[in-house]
């Protein structure tokens, strides 16, 4: 037994759109079986048969035009498709695009930022010319200080030699005090030895030596 589905959708094979073309074929066909089993011709069954005919070359005018407008309808459907897939597309390409030229623009932003940098850096410091020229006078100064220093170096020499001729009188000085008072101090004994010897000599040798 066949199922309600299978039933339905039997009748709208068979009905078409449905318009109710399935009754009107089943008209069709019992007045054509009463026309030819009719012994006499019966022109009111002719026109209504016609006019069933007529309904329905109508209907199937209509259906294909129906199909042809569905067709049209399919392939405009399909070419807004297409459009509408190259337009993803195009879309796709030019994000990848913008994303290619914010990452270049990031980098140039970055780039410029170190430069702006770097050349806050080098503003901060003379130009070339201002360079060599305190090059040069560091160059005279160094030369002119060198020069000190050889003096500085030639007068402490001449110090030095002074200062060890200086040391060698005071040695020679200390040498002549030293001997003096060796001198003196022998001389010094020598005369209390004398004062001695005289304080011992009674009056009658001193006589007798007189």
């Amino acid at each position: 037994m066949a199922s309600d589905d299978d039933v339905i959708r039997k009748r709208l094979l068979i009905d078409g759109d449905g318009g109710g073309d399935e009754r009107r074929l089943n008209a069709l066909m019992k007045l054509f079986i009463k026309w030819c089993n009719s012994p006499d011709p019966d022109i009111s069954t002719h026109q209504r048969m016609l006019s069933f005919l007529a309904v329905g070359e109508f209907a199937v005018a209509k259906s294909s035009f129906v199909y042809e407008m569905n067709m049209k309808q399919m392939e405009k459907y399909k070419q807004l498709q297409e459009e509408i897939d190259a337009n993803v597309s195009l879309a796709k390409k030019e994000i990848e695009k913008c994303k290619t030229e914010l990452a270049e623009a990031r980098l140039i932003r970055k780039n410029r930022k170190e430069y702006d940098a770097l050349a806050g850096v080098v503003l901060q410091h003379p130009d070339r010319q201002q360079t060599e020229g305190q090059i040069s006078e560091l160059k005279c100064d160094l030369k002119e200080l060198e020069a000190n220093e050889l003096r500085l170096v030639e007068k402490l020499d001449l110090r030095k030699k002074q200062f060890h001729a200086l040391l060698t009188s005071i040695n020679h000085l200390q040498i002549m005090l030293n001997e003096t008072e060796e001198e003196e101090e022998d001389k010094r004994s020598l005369d209390v030895d004398m004062d001695d010897a005289k304080m011992d000599t009674t009056p009658e040798e001193l006589a007798q030596k007189t």
